[in-house]
């Protein structure tokens, strides 16, 4: 059987409460007192019940984190920011992604949400944050008590890419994202914007994030209608093109230049190394992570404002 609080107070030669205090650094217990009792815990193999102590507290220690799936490098690279500011602080993450994710949000398992997944409903969101618990949306814009933002300003900076890029080249197409991801409508909107300003009409490619559809396109193109530069809505699409175009022996920039968007680990290490619009998904995870346990903490947000980016030209481009 299990050793309880009460073996531990009784080995200590202390009141269950005075236990209690120490166990869980509260209450004035000195410590001299307070070694004794660790010892005697330590003694017993004594674990405090985590699940008595959250009926206690109404906490969890538990930060959720919402995201639509698990494959690619961005979501690594945001996860790892925030589990480093969750270990700095003393917080675990819970990563979900689908049909369980609006039941730990309605079920309040978390004590706080970072979403990352626009399937998640909004009511779901707006009714979490209403109980007082905080949710930072990384994906949308979401007016509520208790919910922050932080999100890529996409159709900005595609649009003043796209016209720097106009400079050298003039017909550029587009490799599209999903049509449900947040990221990949802004991007295609600063496409078209930037094109409709030199009355262009846009040259749209459906893709979905996936190195294997920039593989398909590829495939798909002939040397007749071939763009000077064929900007994709995020790397792993480009290298996917890239790759592809260069077993068909086309060369790169030379018969069509590639850019992406992200600056994944993978563009430093194709041949020619890929121009990309760059996030620092790691800083930017961080810095949601440490601005949600602020909120636990004092009741308020760190201001984080959109992550920056800034343009990496590379030999692709």
């Amino acid at each position: 059987m299990s050793a309880t609080i009460k073996d531990v107070a009784k080995l200590a030669g202390v009141s269950i409460s005075t236990a209690s205090c120490a166990l869980n650094e509260k209450g004035n217990v000195s410590d001299q007192l307070k070694d004794k009792i660790f010892k005697a815990a330590k003694k017993l193999n004594y674990h405090p019940n985590a699940a008595a102590k959250q009926l206690k507290t109404k906490k969890t220690n538990n930060i959720g984190v919402f995201i639509y799936g698990f494959s690619g490098p961005v979501f690594s690279e945001v996860l790892e920011g925030m589990n480093k500011a969750a270990q700095e602080e003393g917080y675990n993450l819970l990563v979900s992604s689908g049909s369980l994710s609006e039941k730990i949000i309605n079920q309040r398992q978390i004590d706080g949400a970072i979403i990352f997944d626009s399937h998640i409903k909004d009511e779901v969101l707006i009714n979490y944050s209403l109980s007082n618990y905080p949710v930072i949306l990384l994906d949308r814009d979401l007016e509520g008590d208790n919910i922050s933002r932080s999100i890529i300003n996409n159709q900005e900076i595609v649009y003043n890419f796209i016209l720097q890029m106009q400079k050298k080249y003039q017909k550029i197409a587009m490799i599209t994202g999903p049509n449900d991801s947040y990221n990949a409508l802004g991007r295609l909107e600063g496409y078209k914007e930037a094109l409709k300003t030199k009355n262009l009409q846009p040259i749209i490619y459906k893709g979905d994030f996936t190195y294997e559809s920039g593989i398909a396109i590829g495939q798909k193109l002939t040397k007749e209608d071939l763009p000077d530069l064929m900007f994709c809505a995020n790397d792993e699409t480009a290298i996917g093109l890239m790759e592809e175009m260069k077993k068909q022996g086309y060369k790169i920039p030379e018969d069509m230049a590639i850019c992406g968007f992200d600056n994944i680990l993978w563009t430093r290490h194709v041949e020619p190394q890929l121009t990309t619009i760059a996030i620092n998904h790691t800083e930017w995870g961080h810095d949601v992570a440490k601005s949600l346990i602020n909120y636990l903490k004092t009741s308020k947000f760190l201001e984080i404002g959109d992550p920056k980016h800034e343009v990496i030209y590379r030999a692709s481009a």
